[in-house]
């Protein structure tokens, strides 16, 4: 049986979590449950999606895989009960103190479409400080996201209620400059979310602030999300 590119991604990475158990890394694996799918302010489907990743950290380089699985066919733009979307990233933590800074990779596929792959590059940086400010900037080397560039800042805040539920707040806001089209700040986001042990619940609102931006891909404005993972 022949697997095709993201499926051997897969593989690989499966491997990866293996290997880890005896070695210094970590792999974490997750599962979310979502009422849509949302990805920097434009909606990829209205409906109930599931989205697994896996990832292994503690390496020179953190590596992962997440995928898109669609339950219905958001007016019949996809297929129904399949994956749209796998994910392969990659990252790295460059040391600098009192800085969190990271670069990264990464390679969106499209199983079963016709679209190629799109393909990013990212630098990002956090303040271990109070609301814990950060900024990432996305630019696209290859596919449909050639040449175009995101850019998102966010805060947030964690604290913890009696001993086992923990509590977080945040906020961000996005800036798009895609090639060929409009530039400026897309849109916003609250979230509030909690966890008690693996298990985890968010709602996050969704706001649009210039409508030439995301123009017809902004169809969602709340977003609610069930989550369990598990590190080994």
């Amino acid at each position: 049986m022949r697997l095709n590119r993201s499926m051997k991604w897969v593989v690989v990475l499966a491997m990866m979590a293996s290997a880890s158990v005896g070695m210094a890394a970590e792999a974490s694996v997750s599962l979310d449950v979502a009422s849509a799918y949302v990805f920097r302010g434009a909606t990829f489907n209205d409906g109930l999606v599931a989205q697994p990743g896996l990832e292994v950290s503690g390496l020179p380089v953190t590596v992962g895989v997440w995928g898109n699985f669609d339950s219905g066919d958001y007016d019949e733009t996809l297929e129904e009960n399949e994956f749209s979307e796998v994910d392969i990233y990659a990252s790295y933590d460059i040391p600098v103190e009192a800085v969190a800074l990271s670069v990264g990779y990464t390679e969106y596929l499209y199983p079963g479409a016709e679209a190629v792959a799109d393909r990013e590059v990212s630098l990002s940086a956090g303040l271990d400080v109070a609301l814990a400010p950060s900024v990432a900037v996305y630019y696209g080397v290859d596919g449909g996201i050639e040449d175009s560039l995101y850019a998102e800042a966010g805060i947030e805040h964690e604290f913890t209620v009696g001993e086992d539920l923990g509590v977080e707040l945040g906020a961000t806001v996005g800036y798009m400059d895609v090639d060929g089209g409009e530039a400026g700040f897309s849109h916003y986001t609250a979230s509030v979310g909690a966890s008690y042990g693996c298990v985890g619940a968010s709602v996050t609102y969704i706001g649009e602030m210039d409508d030439d931006i995301l123009g017809d891909a902004y169809d969602v404005d709340v977003v609610g999300m069930l989550s369990v993972g598990h590190d080994f």
